[in-house]
């Protein structure tokens, strides 16, 4: 399931009218933006550390789907596309912080984006094998 030009334009409009209330003076003490997804109504909710609502809107295209891995795809793809285009930048945040998908009970599933200068988040894809090879690496250097 791919979300349309309109649907991506109105999720990453409410995701920037949210951002922007993070452009302040001070620095704010912020750690997740968790973002629940209401597959029922298709409703996506993102809150603060304390359960504050920042942002709603509605996701036609996400009625009735029940899929998290779904909601993950759409909103990483979205919020990386995002950061790539510089529109975390500006805000006034300590770092690190993340978008964290989470279910209905308000458990956090997954980080869907973490923004920090210093930490690179690697995909499992591009660890896959790392153990056998670190340990035919170690073997042939404790051999010689």
């Amino acid at each position: 399931m791919s979300l349309s030009r309109e649907t991506q334009s109105r999720l990453q409009e409410a995701i920037g009218r949210m951002t922007m209330n993070f452009v302040t003076a001070e620095e704010t003490r912020v750690t997740d933006f968790h973002m629940h997804v209401n597959g029922e109504n298709g409703e996506l909710l993102i809150n603060d550390d304390d359960d504050n609502t920042l942002a709603r809107v509605h996701i036609i295209e996400w009625e009735g789907v029940h899929d998290e891995e779904v909601f993950e795809k759409e909103l990483r793809t979205l919020l990386v596309k995002m950061q790539d285009n510089g529109k975390f930048d500006s805000l006034n945040i300590v770092k690190p912080y993340s978008f964290v998908l989470a279910d209905d009970e308000g458990v956090d599933i997954v980080d869907l984006l973490i923004v920090d200068d210093d930490t690179l988040i690697l995909s499992e894809g591009l660890l896959e094998g790392f153990d056998e090879e670190m340990n035919e690496f170690l073997k042939k250097l404790l051999e010689e």
